[in-house]
């Protein structure tokens, strides 16, 4: 008897002719159809009258059944073209070689710039190379594998070899298989060993690591790999024979694909969740009102947890939309710059990103989930069109930028539980009327109020014991008071507030940094606390209106700079045992007219007493007169008696529907 190569048994025989064959219309092929050469390392294919061929990058041929990589740029004359195998064929026995279609292009026309895809082509070759002969006189053998050669799987740990036509098989002793992809080596090692006593004529070949990577494979177990024996105990050798695979595995995590054009990301495989993400092309997703909460793909189940980052950004023709109850998150930029006009989302929903909803122009309301404790930055940012915020109690802080630039938004409600204000949290409402900072908040941090125009009142609670810089730039403030425990006056606080009148230095303050109340037109009044010592640049320029000035500190404050206007024709009261200091003091000698702050500035009403006696203010009146600090602490209530002031300041006397300023 003579040897055979070991073919593969599938269920129509593993190499079978084409019928297409090599194609009529002056196509031709070297090795020629029927060849007998040495080896198989490059692929000729002619054309007659072709002037211009050339090969896709990334393309490969097949071996019987093998994917072989050809070289990147195939030489080409013009007629024909030269693919180099990666790894030529040198093993004696026969070959059918298979040249996909689209592997390479023809007939191209420069004016039109126009050429055409080859056609699948397929012919028979035999090896007879005499360092690699087929070695004759042993029993003929046929391979079965499980999986088959030639199979599609998910992934591949495993392969059954099963010698039919032997009795016996048994790995020889350090024997081990290679694995190739397109001809390349792949990092896998192929231990074989016996299969079972079930199973004498079978062995099992394991890979590790496993193929899980999506692609085509090869596994080629080397001559000698195996002993093999008949009943008749005739021994013998295995040859070389190769199993060719194709991995289609599962996504991983971090990997994407489509079902009914909606894209998804896998989020993990061990549960088997997604998130929608963003579509190949925009206008897929513009129709849609939802997401589906679960998808199948290729046999497997998933469920939808999030709507991803970006995943309707620039979505134009998207309108109303409803999250549907079981997603959790919404991410960074989800809706971002998209033409939604309405969102509803649930109750599951836990986590909102950065920007989510950043530019969504037409978006009219917003109703924040009470399951949402913390938001992005820059959330709303942006809509222009935005009229309505509702948020819950439970959320923490406004972040920043929150609402940023949403010039329709005339108030905001914001809860109880929010401790911090973000920068440029509600910067460039220009119709903000109404809004609130709660007690409980610490920290107003920059910007956060700029250039909200019509915001005329906003009480700062004493909570606050942080403030950034400019927190209230530009806005229409035209009263304002900030916390005892305030030591610092930032940068830029109140700059350019031109309706803020007057305003009252906290006795703790310090410092009054630079251009603090830079450009504040329509200032008339500022008192300073007992503890201010420095006033940094510009603090006050601009500020042309000011008509009295009070300083409560025996020492006068360095840095203090004013107009010129404002030395010639304003009032600058100090404490009576510092006018001599204020009068000889930088920024302070100027004034024109300084007094002393003993005495009372005003009457309350005409049925109303009022005496001044060192810090005791003594009270007789018809009605009912309240007393209190400007910060709305009543010191004392009564039509007469006397209450102590507990410190030098400015305090509002209040008769009737009649209030007036004592200071002291």
């Amino acid at each position: 008897m003579k040897k055979h190569l070991l073919f593969l048994t599938l269920a129509a025989g593993l190499f079978s002719s084409a019928a297409a064959a090599i194609p009529e219309g002056g196509w031709s092929v070297t090795p020629a159809p029927g060849a007998t050469v040495v080896s198989i390392a490059e692929i000729k294919v002619s054309k007659a009258n072709e002037h211009y061929m050339d090969p896709y990058i990334n393309r490969s041929v097949k071996i019987n059944g093998e994917s072989i990589a050809i070289t990147q740029k195939a030489s080409s004359d013009g007629s024909s073209i030269v693919m180099t195998l990666a790894t030529p064929v040198e093993q004696s026995g026969e070959y059918e070689i298979v040249i996909p279609a689209r592997t390479f292009t023809y007939d191209y026309d420069y004016w039109t710039d126009d050429s055409y895809d080859n056609p699948e082509m397929s012919w028979n070759v035999t090896v007879d190379n005499p360092d690699h002969p087929i070695v004759p006189d042993i029993p003929q053998v046929t391979v079965a594998a499980t999986p088959a050669s030639g199979e599609t799987v998910k992934s591949l740990s495993e392969i059954t070899v099963q010698f039919q036509g032997a009795a016996k098989a048994v790995p020889a002793e350090g024997a081990t298989a290679t694995v190739t992809s397109l001809g390349s080596a792949v990092e896998c090692t192929v231990a074989i060993a016996a299969a079972s006593e079930e199973t004498p004529d079978a062995v099992t070949l394991t890979l590790t690591p496993a193929l899980t990577v999506s692609g085509e494979y090869t596994v080629t177990v080397p001559e000698g790999a195996v002993e093999l024996a008949t009943d008749a105990d005739v021994k013998f050798s295995s040859p070389e024979f190769k199993l060719n695979y194709t991995v289609k595995a599962p996504p991983a995590v971090g990997e994407r694909f489509v079902v009914d054009k909606i894209r998804y990301k896998v989020l993990s495989r061990d549960d088997m969740t997604v998130e929608v993400t963003f579509p190949e092309s925009e206008p897929d997703y513009a129709d849609l009102t939802t997401v589906p909460l679960s998808t199948v793909y290729d046999g497997e189940t998933y469920t939808v947890i999030a709507i991803g980052d970006l995943a309707f950004s620039e979505v134009k023709g998207l309108e109303a939309f409803t999250v549907p109850e079981g997603i959790v998150r919404i991410g960074e930029g989800a809706f971002w710059e998209s033409s939604l006009t309405e969102i509803s989302i649930p109750a599951s929903v836990t986590e909102l990103g950065e920007s989510a909803f950043e530019n969504c122009q037409s978006l009219v309301a917003f109703d924040l989930p009470v399951t949402v404790t913390n938001v992005g930055a820059s959330l709303l940012s942006g809509c222009a069109s935005l009229k309505s915020v509702t948020l819950h109690e439970g959320l923490t802080a406004i972040p920043a930028s929150f609402v940023q630039g949403c010039g329709l938004l005339e108030s905001l409600e914001v809860p109880s539980t929010v401790t911090v204000i973000g920068e440029f949290a509600m910067s460039e409402c220009s119709k903000l009327t109404q809004t609130n900072i709660p007690e409980g908040v610490t920290k107003l941090e920059r910007f956060a109020y700029a250039y909200c125009v019509e915001l005329t009142k906003l009480p700062v609670p004493e909570s606050v014991t942080e403030l950034g810089h400019g927190v209230f730039y530009q806005s229409g403030l035209t009263e304002a008071t900030l916390p005892e425990a305030l030591t610092v006056i930032p940068d830029g606080t109140f700059q350019c507030c031109t309706n803020l009148k007057e305003f009252t230095i906290g006795n703790n303050v310090t410092e009054i940094e630079l251009q603090a109340f830079y450009w504040c037109f329509g200032l008339e009044k500022i008192v300073f606390g007992e503890k201010v010592a420095t006033i940094g640049s510009e603090a006050f320029k601009g500020d042309k209106a000011i008509t009295d000035v009070m300083s409560l500190n025996t020492v006068p404050p360095t840095g203090a700079v004013f107009e010129q206007e404002v030395y010639d024709t304003a009032t600058l009261k100090v404490p009576d045992e510092a006018i001599e200091a204020y009068r000889a003091a930088d920024g302070w000698k100027e004034f024109q007219n300084i007094q002393t702050t003993s005495g009372l500035e005003t009457v309350v009403a005409a049925d109303a007493s009022l005496t001044l006696a060192g810090d005791v203010l003594e009270i007789v009146s018809d009605t009912t007169v309240t007393v209190c600090t400007v910060q709305g602490v009543v010191l004392y209530q009564g039509t007469s008696g006397s209450v102590v002031l507990p410190s030098h300041g400015v305090y509002l006397v209040t008769s009737g529907d009649t209030t007036a300023k004592i200071v002291y």
